[in-house]
């Protein structure tokens, strides 16, 4: 009987650990705004960005996230030195460490990786001041609120992208011949809703 109990008393306090140990697989699809700061600050509109991301929760505080986020954003007239406006686009891969704050059906977290990002911005034949494009190295970092309804989530996201190398505008003398970083060490940032379907 002694032996019962004990193993009855044991159960009921390992059953929480258990609990805990419930894994999750999530697929979320993101969309919102995205901007740049510093050098890239006055010569860039507000654009949009986009993307997916899957996230792996081998408890409910601390795992893992793979994703994909690509962003559109107009370089304005006058940044462009009187050419064509262009515009500036990225495409990048990251994966990054989270951590749940909270655990629940709210959940705030917050996020911090490695990344590689490539940016180019098309232009024609009078669109001198082209960014050049390049590939480079980022740091996503950032927090946001999650809520699980069932098998849906629905939440927001702040990710802030810091930049490893400077982007180049290239050239806009007007013999084509100059080329100026006009960007600096220009980060940017992307605010997003997100929708995604977990799986456990």
């Amino acid at each position: 009987m002694n032996k019962l109990f004990a193993g009855f008393a044991a159960a009921l306090l390992l059953a929480p650990l258990a609990a805990r140990a419930d894994s999750e697989f999530s697929v979320v699809l993101e969309g919102g705004a995205t901007h740049y700061n510093q050098g890239l600050s006055s010569g860039t509109d507000l654009g949009g960005n986009y993307g997916a991301r899957l996230g792996i929760m081998p408890t409910p505080i601390v795992g893992v996230e793979i994703g994909y986020l690509g962003s559109q954003n107009n370089v304005s007239q006058s940044f462009n030195a009187g050419h064509n406006v262009g515009t500036l686009r990225t495409n990048g891969g990251y994966a990054d460490l989270r951590v749940n704050v909270l655990p629940g059906v709210v959940t705030p977290y917050v996020f911090g990786g490695y990344g590689l990002t490539h940016f180019d911005a098309p232009g024609d034949s009078t669109s001198l001041s082209s960014l050049t494009s390049t590939t480079t190295s980022t740091i996503p970092f950032g927090g946001g609120l999650e809520a699980n309804i069932g098998a849906f989530k629905v939440g927001g996201r702040f990710q802030y992208n810091y930049l490893f190398n400077h982007i180049y505008t290239g050239s806009s003398a007007s013999n084509g011949t100059a080329s100026i970083d006009k960007g600096g060490n220009a980060d940017f940032y992307a605010v997003s809703l997100d929708l995604g379907a977990s799986f456990r």
